[in-house]
């Protein structure tokens, strides 16, 4: 079976998934930044409702506009997760 037919298999609620699963890889690997931060002139990393804004463009983009119910749902777990993940983050440099 090729990969096509794999995702032709699949709902459009298990790709939504997947593609949150996949923004959270590339968040961890600092692949979502906006800006600079002031005091280290690093990349600053993108905030919470910005990383759900790109997700949810992305996720109609690739066509799952018709369950915009999973992409709202999905949308709000990535914030959520997002939140947390700078909050341990934050809490390793203090």
């Amino acid at each position: 079976m090729d990969l096509k037919e794999k995702v032709l298999e699949k709902t459009s609620a298990d790709l939504i998934e997947e593609l949150y699963e996949d923004f959270i890889d590339q968040y961890q690997n600092g692949k979502f930044v906006e800006g600079i931060c002031e005091w280290n002139g690093d990349d600053a990393l993108m905030g919470p409702e910005s990383v759900a804004h790109k997700f949810k463009k992305k996720a109609i983009e690739l066509g799952y506009g018709s369950n915009m119910k999973g992409i709202l749902y999905w949308a709000k777990e990535l914030e959520e997760w997002v939140c947390l993940h700078l909050g341990h983050l934050e809490s390793k440099f203090r």
